[in-house]
C-alpha cells in the first residue's frame, strides 16, 4: 500500500494496486524488482520492472516517480544506477522504457525524457497505439489466401518466414536489432521471445495464396493488458497489394472467435501503410508511444 501510495490522486494509487498484486500474482513483476528512493525514512522515488513471466528477467522499467518539482535529476539518476545494479543483469542485456501518451502515468513529459537521455537511454521508436472494440461488425476470413498454422509449418519454416517479412521492415526497433545481430538471428531471437506471449500454435498463421507462394504472417497472442496483434508483415516481393487488410483480418477473427472483446496493437510512425490498415480495420488510436533503450554494456 505504501508503495502505491506515490500520488496525491487516491483512484490512481488504488488502480496502481490493484495493478501490481495482480501482476506480482502472475510474475510479470516481481516484488524484488520493484525499488524505491529513501532517505532518513521517507521514499522520495519508486520504479517497477517487468518482464513476460517465462523470460526470467525484466526488460521493461515503469511506473517512475520522482520529487518532479525538486531533485527529480538526481534522485532518479541514483534509482536508475542502483536498481539496475541490483537486478544483476548481462552486459547483452537493454532496458526498455516506454512512454505512453497521454497516460496519468507519464506527467513531467520533458523532465522524463532528459533524465531518460542523460542516463544512457535512447530513443528506439515512436508508436501509434491502436485499439479495437467493434465487436458488433460481422468479419469474414479472406478468400483468396490460404492460412497454415505454426502446427502445420512448423517452427524452422515460421522463423524463416518472420525473417523474409522482416527484411525490408520500417520499424525502427527490429531495424535496430538486424543491425545488432543480423537478419537471421534477430528473427529467431524475436520468434523465441514472443513465445513467452500467451498464445495457442493455431493462432500463429503464414499465408499463402492458392499456388502456394508465401504472402506473410500473423501472430496473435495475449499480454498482461489481453489480446494483442504481436507482429504481422507481407514479404516485401507481395507488398502493395492489399494483403495486410487480408492478415489483419484473420488476426482479428482469430482473437475475436476467442472471446476478445477488445485488441490492442502498435504501429511505428514511419510504416504509414500499417498505420492505414489498421485504421481501415476498425482500429481507433487511442495512444502513443515513445520506446526508449539502454544498453547494459
Amino acid at each position: 500500500e505504501v508503495f502505491a501510495n506515490f500520488s496525491n490522486q487516491a483512484d490512481l494509487n488504488e488502480h496502481f494496486l490493484n495493478y501490481l498484486r495482480a501482476m506480482w500474482h502472475e510474475s510479470y513483476i516481481r516484488p524484488e524488482w520493484c525499488f524505491v528512493a529513501e532517505q532518513a525514512g521517507e521514499f522520495f522515488g519508486r520504479i517497477v520492472y517487468w518482464s513476460l513471466p517465462s523470460l526470467g528477467k525484466p526488460f521493461i522499467c515503469d511506473f517512475l516517480e520522482l520529487p518532479w518539482n525538486a531533485n527529480y535529476f538526481e534522485v532518479g539518476t541514483q534509482l536508475l544506477q542502483q536498481s539496475l545494479t541490483q537486478l544483476r543483469l548481462d552486459d547483452k542485456d537493454r532496458m526498455e522504457y516506454q512512454l505512453d501518451i497521454p497516460s496519468p502515468y507519464s506527467t513531467y513529459l520533458e523532465k522524463r525524457i532528459e533524465l531518460l537521455e542523460n542516463f544512457g537511454f535512447s530513443l528506439n521508436r515512436e508508436t501509434v497505439r491502436f485499439e479495437w472494440k467493434d465487436t458488433q461488425t460481422q468479419i469474414t476470413p479472406s478468400n483468396r489466401l490460404t492460412f497454415r498454422s505454426l502446427n502445420e509449418v512448423g517452427e524452422d519454416a515460421f522463423i524463416h518466414a518472420m525473417m523474409q517479412v522482416s527484411s525490408q521492415t520500417r520499424d525502427r526497433s527490429i531495424l535496430h536489432e538486424q543491425a545488432r545481430l543480423g537478419l537471421e538471428e534477430e528473427a529467431l531471437e524475436r520468434f523465441h521471445k514472443s513465445k513467452a506471449f500467451k498464445y495457442k500454435p493455431t493462432w500463429w498463421q503464414l499465408a499463402y495464396t492458392q499456388d502456394g507462394t508465401l504472402i506473410g504472417l500473423i501472430m496473435p497472442a495475449e499480454n498482461d493488458g489481453g489480446p494483442i496483434i504481436a507482429c504481422i508483415g507481407v514479404v516485401p516481393e507481395h507488398r502493395g497489394q492489399g494483403y495486410v487488410n487480408d492478415l489483419l483480418q484473420q488476426g482479428t477473427l482469430t482473437l475475436k472467435s476467442n472471446g476478445a472483446v477488445r485488441i490492442r496493437s502498435d504501429a511505428d510512425v514511419n510504416n504509414p501503410a500499417m498505420v492505414r490498415a489498421f485504421q481501415r480495420a476498425g482500429y481507433r488510436q487511442f495512444m502513443s508511444r515513445r520506446e526508449y533503450r539502454y544498453s547494459m554494456s
